[in-house]
């Protein structure tokens, strides 16, 4: 016996993420203010926005860590891009530590996902950490 199987994706809200289809991020300071529900957190988190051609938000993943990291995973990263028809992404998280300085897993977990995404034409627009002492974008310090 042979089965098949079927995808189907689902638009939910998310409440702390509050957006409309027509919501657009064409700064980090848009991506801050959308995202700034994760500035108080006391453990690290991963957002992931997927994108469509006029950077409007289709879909929304999150990565829940611990108090000094995110467990990421560029397969599922990618898997939600094509199931949500998105082609671009941008990376968000957050440091509880307050200092939204990068670290070098920072920068590589960003190179790993911007090479998994490129071999399906998907495009990794920026990178933005924040903590409660501001925010820094990976794209505008020239990281990616």
């Amino acid at each position: 016996m042979r089965y098949a199987y079927r995808l189907e994706t689902k638009r939910i809200k998310e409440p702390d993420f509050p957006y409309d289809t027509q919501k657009t991020f064409n700064s980090p300071e848009e991506i801050v203010a959308f995202t700034r529900a994760l500035q108080d957190s006391d453990i690290e988190k991963m957002l992931v926005l997927h994108l469509d051609t006029k950077n409007r938000l289709m879909c929304i993943q999150f990565f829940p860590g611990t108090i000094n990291c995110s467990v990421i995973y560029p397969r599922e990263i990618i898997k939600h891009s094509l199931l949500s028809g998105s082609v671009s992404i941008i990376l968000v998280h957050n440091h509880p530590s307050g200092n939204p300085k990068e670290s070098p897993e920072d920068i590589a977990i960003t190179k790993q996902i911007q090479a998994a995404a490129a071999l399906l034409n998907i495009t990794v627009l920026d990178h933005v950490i924040i903590a409660e002492n501001g925010f820094i974008s990976l794209k505008q310090l020239g990281l990616m």
